[in-house]
């Protein structure tokens, strides 16, 4: 074995498995490194003593699970999805004049150099690489309990199927990475997008039939209700509605959750609707969220949410009071999303940030149960997430009306988590007419960001590039 690291950006990262140990052992005492800058032991351990307890795993679990919260796709921060895809809709707007990645992201055209986009494509695969370190340990060790190997894989195939669902609604075609083999990683084409999809769901498959085998973990954790949640969710983006609904008729009926009725009380880390949220590092720390988004004076220094996006608001809508904050100029006011409130530590943990809820399995219920006919129960579940925000419920609605009020909602709930927004617009075709109408550089070729600049040198099989970039 060899104590040289070998970077590739974009594909993988070859990392030496005493160097993951030492990660470990470091996350276990709150080391905040970077999973590739860890210098080499002195001592050299091969990968399967690695995998010969359940610690050194969670260990491994421990580092990727830190850095969705730090640095990839889900972190709250300035990287993240909430943020950039914010400004790449009509969510926020932009203030600050020293972010000029994020100032592609708000006005519709990208470019293949962006650091910002080459991050959420580096970071995605860097994590999916450690997840495969992670299943093929897993899958060669002979000291591993049977019920930890069923969470273990369960887990590992599930965020392997989440990671690549990310990157290809975000990049399009893009390549399967099944293997730490650096041989073929670094020299892996992009997928088209039904075998991509099936893939995916071949993972989503197993991890579901895994975990269903052992006891659900905490929500810190994906378990067998985040699987069965994000099958719902995947399922809506392909059109399968039946498939759809029936993964969120087993969490309403089936799973340990409920509506939290206090508006004031969905984002707080005790909420009985969350079934995926990130451990907030250490006792006492917030969101990430919490400091990117909230603000106290104006003008604001970074972003702020978008007046016509407060606009969509219905009069005595309970959100806008509850998730959405205000700073009052001498003649303007400014808006923010005020769902994650705390932008500093706390005496004890009061926010983490949620991947997923359940009240986005109501408005996927709802969508489903809407192209499938079904008008009344679809109104019935939209209307359940309508009257804790205190609006009265509607009725009467079939069809494409139905169907827009649905849309019309989850732009209202889900707003500022997880780059919703941008996913609805790309997967029901309404991107161009709203972005275009608010973007002059915005074209329809940018539904797809663009692949990496660097990674197309890196591996010429990743070509052709992204149209129009």
């Amino acid at each position: 074995m060899t104590s040289t690291y070998k970077t590739i950006r974009g594909i993988i990262h070859t990392i030496h498995w005493s160097s993951l140990l030492v990660l470990m052992m470091g996350l276990f005492l709150g080391s905040c490194e970077e999973f590739v800058d860890i210098a080499p032991p002195t001592n050299e351990l091969t990968g399967s003593v690695v995998f010969e307890e359940a610690a050194t795993v969670d260990a491994a679990f421990a580092h990727i699970h830190s850095q969705l919260r730090e640095d990839v796709f889900t972190t709250g921060t300035v990287s993240g999805l909430s943020y950039l895809m914010g400004h790449y809709t009509d969510e926020l707007t932009l203030y600050s004049n020293v972010l000029p990645e994020v100032q592609e992201f708000a006005n519709g055209r990208l470019t293949s150099s962006n650091g910002s986009v080459e991050r959420l494509w580096d970071g995605t695969y860097e994590l999916i690489y450690a997840t495969n370190s992670i299943l093929e340990g897993v899958q060669n060790s002979t000291e591993l309990a049977q019920e930890d190997v069923h969470r273990f894989l369960g887990e590992a195939y599930f965020l392997r199927a989440f990671l690549h669902f990310h990157l290809m609604e975000l990049f399009g075609p893009v390549p399967f990475i099944d293997s730490t083999n650096f041989d073929i990683n670094s020299k892996a084409g992009r997928m088209d997008l039904e075998p991509l999809s099936i893939l995916i769901l071949e993972d989503l498959r197993l991890a579901k039939e895994l975990l269903a085998q052992v006891e659900a973990a905490d929500n810190y954790r994906p378990n067998y209700w985040t699987v069965t949640a994000f099958l719902a969710r995947f399922y809506l983006y392909r059109e399968e509605w039946s498939n759809a609904l029936t993964e969120v008729l087993e969490v309403d009926k089936d799973g340990p959750f409920g509506l939290e009725e206090d508006l004031l009380q969905v984002f707080k880390k005790d909420s009985p609707e969350t079934l995926w949220q990130l451990d907030s590092g250490l006792p006492g720390n917030n969101t990430k969220e919490g400091s990117t988004f909230v603000f106290s004076e104006g003008p604001p220094p970074n972003s702020a949410l978008n007046n016509d996006f407060i606009n969509r608001f219905e009069a005595g809508d309970g959100r806008l009071q509850a998730w959405v904050g205000q700073v009052v100029g001498d003649s303007e006011t400014w808006y923010y999303a005020n769902k994650y409130k705390l932008n500093a530590p706390s005496p004890s943990t009061e926010e983490c940030s949620i991947l997923f809820r359940l009240s986005e399995l109501y408005l996927i219920g709802a969508e489903a149960y809407a192209h499938l006919g079904q008008d009344a129960e679809a109104l019935a579940y939209l209307n359940r997430v309508r009257q804790r925000a205190l609006l009265d419920p509607i009725s009467g609605l079939s069809g494409t009306a139905l169907l827009d009020a649905i849309y019309k909602e989850r732009a209202v709930e889900l707003f500022s988590e997880q780059g919703h927004r941008f996913f609805d617009l790309k997967r029901t075709a309404r991107a161009d007419a709203i972005l275009g109408a608010i973007k002059p550089e915005w074209e329809p070729f940018a539904i797809n960001l663009p692949i990496p600049q660097s990674d197309l040198l890196l591996n010429p099989n990743l070509a052709p590039q992204n149209e129009g970039y």
